[in-house]
């Protein structure tokens, strides 16, 4: 994936550019800012190689020469990059004018083989780009630097590059081994740090679409390169945006699941309140029935006992009628007995009695008549009482017989009530407790719904 993400410094003055090289948390990884700091380490470096050639001119008496040519290099350096910072060809200029800073050492110094150091300290520096041409431009101009000052040298111009006695072609070739040495090490380690470079500047740019600040970005997915090849970060990118994204769609799903399992919870926690409010007042009214139906059967048991004693008494009246109808009959008997005695009596004395006899015997049968009579109105009134006093006491068993079957009625209505009050209470034990684990399962799914909404406010900064 080949993407620019903007530079982090910008380096329009030497306080920027100490800045971006001292503080690590101002480091850049796209190649262009790159090239930018690398083309500002190099007016640094060649600063220092001026300070150097400076003090090296004054210690071999030839500060004339340090400051002749070192101060249009520096100059050089500092005015392309600043106006041209960035640019390809700027790395290949500064590479010009460190090999011109190292061929600047070795003069003053007169061909000094300790002075080549700088070409060997200078050429690392080029690492900086990220990038193998520097380095080959830089290894090309040294060879070139060798080959033209030697041939200066040996014509007899005040060129210097080698003293001593090992000088010419075998120092030139011995140096230009050396170099080419180094610059092709120093080449794959810049191709390894490039690699890197782009990896970090891909890794960056994939970083800031996971900014949770201005949201989370996972629309976006790593590109292959050139090759087709999609570097190690991408994948592992597309591979967390992928499972994101289907993890963002599933809580969507889910979040409209807990949306109406919490309207429903909701509505569970008001019926479930009323379910159980309804459920103890059903209970209430069941016991309340149960202890009325009890009442009623005390009553009617106390109704069957006043109906037993009511029925012993119409049996004890209807006996003692009976007895004195059977005396009344007898004493009708007897009066009849003796009517029909006084009456032979009359027959057969009524000659020989004298009037007051007779009158008083007249008087006592007409009396006996009247009182025969009038037993025999008492006994048919007794026989409409005894019939009466029968039928009551048939009524009388009947109600006590009526009365008896309320009373065994109302026990085994009130038996069965009881166990249905039990068993009423005992389901209503059972409802409250699956009402209870409703009303938790209530609560957890709006606990629930509580957490989904802080995901979702969480998860509403990712684009997927």
């Amino acid at each position: 994936m080949h993407a620019q993400i903007p530079a982090m410094p910008q380096p329009g003055s030497h306080s920027s550019l100490l800045g971006s090289l001292t503080n690590p948390g101002l480091a850049v990884t796209a190649l262009d800012d790159i090239r930018k700091q690398a083309d500002w380490l190099c007016v640094l470096v060649g600063l220092a190689c001026l300070v150097f050639a400076l003090v090296e001119g004054w210690a071999y008496q030839n500060l004339y020469q340090a400051a002749l040519w070192g101060i249009p290099l520096f100059l050089t350096g500092l005015v392309v990059t600043r106006y041209a910072a960035g640019q390809s060809w700027v790395m290949h200029v500064h590479a010009a004018l460190l090999v011109g800073m190292g061929a600047l050492h070795v003069h003053l110094a007169r061909g000094l083989i300790e002075f080549h150091f700088s070409f060997f300290m200078l050429l690392p520096v080029m690492l900086a780009y990220r990038d193998a041409r520097p380095l080959i431009s830089m290894g090309l101009m040294i060879a070139v630097h060798h080959v033209v000052f030697d041939l200066l040298q040996q014509a007899g111009y005040e060129c210097y590059v080698f003293s001593g006695p090992f000088s010419g072609l075998p120092a030139v070739a011995l140096h230009g081994f050396y170099v080419a040495v180094e610059v092709a090490i120093l080449s794959l380690i810049a191709h390894t740090l490039r690699q890197h470079a782009q990896a970090a500047a891909e890794g960056a740019l994939l970083l800031s679409y996971l900014d949770k600040d201005r949201g989370v970005n996972l629309r976006v997915r790593a590109q292959p390169d050139e090759m087709g090849v999609v570097s190690t970060t991408g994948r592992v990118f597309n591979e967390y945006a992928d499972n994101m994204s289907f993890i963002v769609a599933a809580f969507k799903m889910l979040r409209t699941d807990v949306r109406e399992l919490s309207t429903i919870a909701n509505e569970l926690g008001v019926d479930n309140n009323q379910q159980i409010e309804d459920s103890a007042l059903a209970s209430k009214s069941l016991r309340d029935f149960v202890q009325n139906l009890g009442n009623q059967t005390r009553m009617g048991q106390a109704t069957a006992e006043m109906s037993k004693k009511i029925t012993d008494d119409c049996f004890d009246l209807l006996n003692e009628l009976t007895q004195s109808l059977e005396h009344l009959q007898k004493i009708s008997k007897q009066t009849f007995d003796s009517h029909q005695l006084l009456v032979g009596i009359q027959k057969e004395g009524g000659a020989t009695l004298n009037a007051t006899a007779a009158q008083n015997l007249a008087s006592a049968v007409a009396m006996l008549d009247s009182l025969n009579e009038r037993t025999q109105g008492f006994l048919s009134k007794m026989d409409v009482l005894k019939s009466g006093l029968s039928a009551i006491e048939n009524q009388v068993v009947s109600v006590d017989r009526a009365t008896h079957q309320w009373v065994e009625n109302g026990h085994s209505n009130q038996r069965q009530g009881w166990e249905v009050l039990g068993a009423m209470e005992s389901m209503q034990a059972r409802a409250e407790s699956a009402l209870r684990t409703l009303n938790s399962t209530v609560q957890t799914i709006l606990r629930s719904d509580d957490l989904m909404r802080e995901l979702e406010r969480r998860l509403s900064r990712f684009d997927v």
